[in-house]
């Protein structure tokens, strides 16, 4: 007797592990660019500016990573790995890195 798993249950795995790292990957990003924001100290219109193209950057980033994994489809489980995802970063990476 040799139980299948329901492929169903495969993809949605495959996309819940995908989207944790995606959700790693943009506060990876994050946290380089608030180091570099610390460092070179920029105005306030400058910063802006960064800030914009920082999210457009994750934004692009999180896209591709979303489609890759279920082709541009939203769910519940896709948003959950994703803020999973960034809260384990933040968590265990993030005061380790200061």
């Amino acid at each position: 007797m040799n139980p299948e798993i329901n492929p169903l249950i495969i993809d949605q795995s495959f996309e819940f592990v995908i989207m944790l790292f995606a959700g790693m990957t943009i506060m990876l990003f994050h946290d380089i660019f608030v180091r570099i924001k610390k460092r070179f100290k920029p105005g306030r219109g400058m910063s802006f500016f960064q800030d914009i193209l920082f999210w457009i950057f994750a934004a692009i980033v999180t896209s591709s990573f979303l489609y890759y994994c279920c082709y541009g489809r939203l769910s519940v489980h896709v948003l959950i790995a994703f803020g999973t995802g960034a809260l384990l970063w933040k968590k265990f990476f993030c005061a380790k890195m200061s």
